[in-house]
């Protein structure tokens, strides 16, 4: 990410012109200069919460963002073509702003970058109207096939990628949940080992589809709301799995009413379950699963507590023990249908 910013006050049009299309083309010789360096071996980083990082560049599917910070910049800019071999989109600051606002997912506006340094560019400050046009393209596309390994195993539901509305005008309760989730799960303290597993968790998290996290958050508050008030002889629990294409995390959601080592427990045991089961129908144990879990806290109407688990690879599950594991849980296709 380069950011270029007009620091002094703005001369004739044709001069901002040239001001403009000079720093572009500076940017994306950075932009690809910073690319091809964290691409020659790896290095550890720092990221935004102060935590170290390593990143293997070579690894990484680089786009370069270009944003212009300026106060009266000249309409009808055509951007250059990009000038190096990483990709490029220049954007105003207000188009910049207005992805995040739009999408609120950081993975939501990369992939954005990634879908139209594709296509050609849009003259500077047009953004807005290219997003929505694509919008509109998503929202008339008609929906895929079915990967065959999820077939009979729960509903199907088709949204669009871009959201033509922001998610959380359609229901900001629910929204800001799914928000709330990213967040304990972004600060709870783990160890140092684990933290790539809880940046890759973050990661797939926030590939959830922007248009799906109001609809999936105010189905936990129902669920939350479901669950409190039980009394200890009961357990109340209710679950909900997003699963995409073999290239997505499968990631369970589910709501208890209490929270106690046996409870936990469970919940692992039925992410070892729905793992092993996603792993039986593709074929495959090179597989990652995650499990969500809410579970309120007593006396506190507006507060739970999250727990996040994560099963990868195979399990090496006997007969008995999958026998067994279906005596508590019903298969996933049973689930659904509740």
């Amino acid at each position: 990410m380069q950011v270029k910013a007009r620091e002094v006050a703005p001369a004739a049009a044709d001069r901002e012109t040239r001001w403009i299309l000079k720093n572009i083309q500076a940017a994306m010789k950075q932009v690809d200069g910073t690319a091809r360096r964290l691409s020659g071996a790896p290095v550890t980083m720092l990221n935004g919460r102060g935590r170290s990082m390593d990143v293997d560049g070579a690894k990484v599917t680089w786009v370069g963002v270009i944003v212009i910070d300026h106060p009266d910049p000249p309409e009808g800019i055509d951007i250059p073509a990009t000038s190096g071999t990483t990709p490029s989109v220049a954007l105003l600051r207000r188009d910049w702003e207005f992805l995040f606002d739009q999408l609120r997912s950081t993975r939501a506006v990369i992939e954005y970058l990634l879908r139209v340094a594709k296509l050609p560019a849009v003259p500077l400050g047009d953004e807005a109207f290219r997003y929505y046009d694509l919008a509109a393209a998503d929202e008339d596309a008609p929906p895929g096939p079915i990967p065959a390994f999820l077939a009979g195993v729960g509903q199907r539901v088709t949204v669009p990628v871009l959201p033509s509305v922001p998610g959380y005008e359609e229901d900001a309760a629910g929204f800001e949940l799914f928000r709330l989730i990213l967040e304990d799960v972004a600060t709870s303290p783990v160890d140092p080992e684990h933290e790539l597993a809880r940046q890759r968790a973050l990661g797939s998290l926030d590939g959830i589809p922007v248009v799906q996290r109001a609809s999936l958050g105010r189905l936990l508050l129902d669920f939350l709301d479901e669950s409190r008030g039980v009394d200890d002889a009961r357990t109340i629990w209710k679950f909900r799995t997003h699963a995409a294409g073999t290239d997505s995390d499968q990631i369970g959601f589910g709501v208890c009413s209490q929270l106690s080592d046996f409870t936990n427990e469970a919940f692992r045991r039925w992410l070892i379950l729905r793992h092993h089961e996603r792993c039986v129908r593709l074929g495959t144990t090179e597989l990652t699963s995650m499990g969500v879990l809410l579970t309120p806290r007593p006396g506190r109407a507006t507060e739970w507590d999250t727990t996040l688990a994560v099963a990868t690879g195979d399990f090496q599950l006997s007969e008995e023990e999958i026998k067994h594991l279906y005596q508590i849980w019903p298969p996933q296709s049973e689930e659904a249908a509740r």
